[in-house]
């Protein structure tokens, strides 16, 4: 007798945190891999508007790119539209996550002028871990995963929408 198949839902994670893509899909040129490499690099500074566009603009063109057809956003325009889109993202992921992430990515008050360690530091503690263990792709990796894929689903409703809109 085989074992039942995956769900859908769980072979799509699997397939687009490997970085391909559904053939035919208006969103390939925002998979979940480029989200995760991003927020790797998010963490080090943290997902304030600010800090997005000082140092992850790159971040904020693959959420909010700048579209053609429409009133011309500034990078402060779509800074601001990506940390909102980032906070939603991070208050919809269950708890401990929820509160972990947002601590790493500097979105709670009191933590953007702690550094990356300490950060991890007061994320590690809500899962009762070594910040050092947490660092680790079980804790942390699985986290940004998370937070990637519920970035990428929340992108791609927000495409998916624009594109029934009436003209």
């Amino acid at each position: 007798m085989q074992p039942p198949p995956d769900a859908p839902g769980i072979e799509l994670a699997r397939e687009l945190s490997r970085g391909r893509e559904r053939p035919n899909h208006p969103m390939n040129t925002t998979n979940v891999q480029q989200i995760q490499n991003h927020l790797g690099r998010t963490l080090r500074r943290g997902g304030r508007p600010a800090e997005l566009i000082t140092y992850a603009p790159e971040f904020v063109d693959l959420v909010w790119p700048a579209e053609t057809g429409m009133p011309r956003q500034t990078i402060h325009d779509r800074a601001i539209h990506a940390h909102r889109l980032l906070t939603a993202a991070v208050a919809a992921l269950e708890q401990p996550h929820s509160e972990a992430m947002g601590i790493m990515l500097c979105l709670w008050p009191g933590t953007l002028g702690l550094s990356l360690d300490q950060r991890r530091e007061r994320a590690a503690r809500l899962f009762g871990v070594q910040p050092d263990t947490f660092r680790r792709p079980a804790h942390e990796g699985h986290l940004v995963l998370n937070l990637a894929l519920e970035i990428y689903q929340r992108v791609q409703e927000r495409h998916d929408r624009r594109r029934t809109l009436p003209t």
